[in-house]
């Protein structure tokens, strides 16, 4: 078991976290997720031990092993990469290179005293070799390495020859042949390119210790966690279940907290009135001046603010463009020896929302630089069409802001003049509000400048938006403003990124880089997946090797007496999910009161809601089986 028990922190007068627990037992899949400065990274610091709390307890098994996903490399870049990763085999290395040494003794000692103190070491060494859980040092690293998007004609390249993104994978990689007994991530899928990010959930599916991880991957947190844990307003608000299942019992909780507000403040307004009353008689001043003490003492209830999920922004569009917005012609472009693209063609016809996507390193973002005029290419052809406006958002976007600006002075000098007024308004959207607008770009983090470079853009006119990974250092609640701007957006947009839940329902036309080359699909991400029968791209491309025939598939006819049968079980099954749910939402319902949370009863309720969520899981599983035979 790992707990956090009652941890409070302040960062001089700001209270950042108040009387925060939670719990994890190997197996279970957390993520912690709420707004950009909740306090979800300050928690990991905590946990890991560099950050003492001002009250409070972090409880962890004696030796527990603690890995965490690190910004910042620790790695000898003289090193290569397979090298770099078995330095997580040392220990198993050592045993194994003392019982070859002692296998060798045992050939050619004759003493028979020294003879049974090899053999007892051979014996002790075995059983320490057993307990270090390794099968095959070189395979194992070789399938996170692939896993992750390495060839296997770069294990030996050394670590220096590789951008930052990559570097990121080796630790990656390092930190999961580990095997730590919690396993912390911070935005691992900023990271990761949509085939390694596939590949990295199943991974993680199967991980048999503790995960804690923060994202704002929406698709990720749904495939991956079975516990959701929100900060929020210097509280945490744990749930026992799926993301979906999460966003609906908030709601419900969300509704629950605004009644009680509202209820408390119209107390406090009724006392407040009767106390300013009292005050105006002498006779009666001790009395007031008690029961403003008293009010004084009472706990306020506090709403979480989600006032970004009712603010829109619009991408503006100005003039008409022609109907072809982009030709590329057999475009190719290289840097030095290194060919990145060759011979690549492509058309973007108005009006047309299209996506890039591909592994990192395969020519998307140097594309769409070549299509926004930012650099050059060495031969064919990319032109732009008839009365083309281009907004273009770069991944280096927010280097490029002027540090001695503040936030305000930044948008109000970049925005068109007519979103002049409505900058503040703007920057809440991105959640820059109160005194936030006034702090220099100098002070700001990484991801504040993202989204401060994010909020100029929606505040300048174009009819063409190319964006490269857009979504990077933006919330749930940003991204989700993001998605139906640019589904709302009436011009023609490019768009490179990962992030499956941007691309789903938003993306007409997807063009797929690999190997220097582009392929066109006629829809988003989603149907590109489900096209190839498959969540990963490289799994399909083996199936596509290994047979080209074309495979009919024959439907059985069903007799009238089976039909009859599976249709029965059919019912039983649906009736099953509905009682089992409807018990999980009954206990989580319970669980939403604190005193009984923490009673002695909420542990038991806790393990309940885990013996019927694996009843849900097998009653869906027997559901899809019948359903599946009645449709042959």
């Amino acid at each position: 078991m790992y707990a956090l028990r009652d941890i409070s922190l302040y960062f001089g007068s700001h209270h950042l976290l108040d009387n925060i627990s939670f719990m994890l037992n190997d197996g279970d899949k957390a993520a912690l997720i709420g707004r950009n400065g909740a306090g979800k990274t300050t928690l990991f610091k905590i946990i890991k031990g560099d950050i003492t709390p001002d009250t409070g307890e972090v409880l962890m098994p004696k030796n527990c092993n603690i890995g965490y996903l690190s910004q910042h490399f620790n790695l000898d870049e003289t090193k290569g990469i397979m090298d770099t990763c078995l330095e997580c085999y040392e220990e198993y290395f050592e045993v194994q290179r003392l019982l070859d040494e002692n296998n060798n003794a045992l050939g050619t000692e004759k003493d028979e005293q020294k003879l049974n103190e090899i053999l007892n070491n051979i014996s002790d060494l075995n059983i320490k070799l057993s307990s270090l859980d390794v099968n095959n040092p070189h395979a194992e690293s070789s399938r996170i390495l692939r896993g992750l998007g390495f060839r296997e004609d770069q294990f030996s390249d050394p670590i220096s020859s590789l951008s930052g993104g990559w570097k990121m994978r080796v630790q990656m990689s390092k930190l999961l042949l580990s095997k730590p007994d919690i396993l912390l991530l911070d935005e691992p899928d900023n990271h990761l390119d949509i085939e390694a990010l596939i590949w990295f959930e199943k991974y993680l599916k199967t991980y048999p210790k503790a995960l804690l991880f923060i994202s704002h991957d929406v698709q990720f947190m749904s495939n991956i966690a079975n516990n959701i844990f929100e900060l929020g307003n210097k509280k945490i608000f744990t749930f026992k279940g799926k993301y979906h299942k999460y966003l609906e019992s908030k709601a419900i909780r969300q509704e629950k907290e605004k009644q009680a507000y509202v209820n408390q403040q119209k107390e406090i307004k009724q006392k407040e009135k009767i106390i300013t009353k009292f005050m105006a008689k002498a006779t009666k001043t001790k009395m007031a001046q008690s029961m403003k003490k008293q009010l004084d003492k009472v706990e306020r209830v506090e709403i979480e603010s989600d006032d970004v999920t009712n603010i829109s922004i619009k991408f503006p569009v100005t003039g008409s463009s022609g109907k072809v917005v982009v030709k590329v012609e057999n475009a190719c472009k290289s840097y030095d020896d290194h060919h990145v693209l060759e011979d690549v063609n492509l058309e973007v016809l108005k009006g047309q929302k299209v996506a890039f996507v591909g592994q990192n390193g395969q020519g998307k973002s140097t594309l769409v630089k070549m299509i926004a005029g930012s650099i050059d290419y060495n031969s064919g052809n990319v032109e732009l069409g008839h009365n083309v406006i281009v907004n273009y958002f770069s991944q280096d976007q927010s280097e490029v802001l002027d540090d001695k600006l503040t936030v305000l002075e930044t948008i109000e000098s970049l925005c068109d003049p007519e979103f002049y007024t409505a900058s503040r308004k703007t920057l809440g959207a991105f959640s820059f509000s109160g005194d936030d607008v006034h702090k220099k770009v100098s002070v700001l983090s990484g991801g504040e400048k993202s989204r401060l470079a994010m909020a100029c853009l929606v505040s300048q006119k174009s009819n063409f938006m190319i964006l490269d990974e857009p979504t990077n250092h933006l919330d749930i609640h940003s991204k989700a403003m993001l998605k139906q701007a640019i589904i709302e957006y009436p011009g023609t947009l490019i768009i490179v990124s990962h992030d499956r839940d941007i691309l789903k329902g938003s993306i007409d036309v997807t063009y797929e880089f690999r190997d220097r080359t582009v392929t066109k699909h006629l829809g988003d991400l989603e149907y590109v997946l489900n096209k190839r029968d498959s969540q990963d791209i490289r799994e399909f491309e083996v199936s596509q090797d290994e047979s080209n025939k074309p495979k009919v598939k024959v439907k059985k006819v069903l007799g009238y007496q089976e039909q009859k049968a599976i249709n029965r079980n059919i019912s039983k099954a649906e009736k099953a999910i509905a009682r089992i749910e409807k018990e999980i939402k009954e206990i989580n319902d319970k669980l939403l009161d604190v005193t009984f949370y923490n009673s002695p009863e909420g542990p038991a309720a806790l393990k309940s809601i885990k013996e019927k969520e694996e009843a849900l899981d097998k009653a869906n599983e027997d559901w899809d089986k019948w359903v599946t035979k009645l449709e042959g």
